[in-house]
């Protein structure tokens, strides 16, 4: 299936957002392991990236799962009706999601932006908490994009038989 140029770089990006930050955990949990075993010396900052960081994995994991179609728990009864009621139930599926990602949305935001206004930082390491925080927003407004992708989808077909995104095989 041909895609367009601006949805390989949604993709991409999605990709990036969720793969860097897993990177990044797996690294930095590898050198704790090493330093508190080989040197004797536990890393104190390691928890701290790694449960940030995870905010960001878990989030874009859930985005990319919503443009794959793998969150079966969506599609259980829905690959099962027909007609109407299959049109009914998309409509039904998507409203809850937007729903639930307009809430991440918003007090995402809200959080974030008081982060940014007391200045708050992680304790460790000393960045700005309001950059693990934008995950939410971010998050959310992808998901958004790919929640409407799907329901489209969905009139037409199950997004369990949808085929993978070409991007996602690199």
């Amino acid at each position: 299936m041909h895609r367009s140029t601006s949805e390989r770089v949604l993709t991409v990006a999605e990709n990036v957002l969720a793969a860097v930050p897993f990177a990044v955990v797996a690294v930095v949990a590898f050198v704790n392991v090493f330093s508190r075993y080989f040197l004797n010396a536990s890393l104190a900052f390691t928890s701290e990236l790694t449960v940030n960081l995870a905010v960001w994995m878990v989030t874009m994991g859930a985005v990319i799962g919503l443009r794959e179609g793998a969150h079966l728990g969506f599609s259980a009864l829905h690959d099962k009706a027909t007609g109407l009621l299959r049109q009914v139930m998309t409509i039904l599926i998507t409203a809850a999601i937007l729903v639930f990602l307009a809430v991440l949305l918003y007090f995402g935001i809200d959080m974030m932006i008081g982060q940014i206004d007391s200045g708050r930082a992680t304790p460790s390491i000393g960045v700005p908490q309001w950059l693990f925080t934008a995950a939410l927003p971010v998050g959310a407004v992808f998901g958004v994009y790919r929640t409407l992708q799907a329901s489209r989808a969905g009139f037409h077909r199950s997004t369990v038989d949808s085929q993978p995104s070409e991007e996602a095989d690199r």
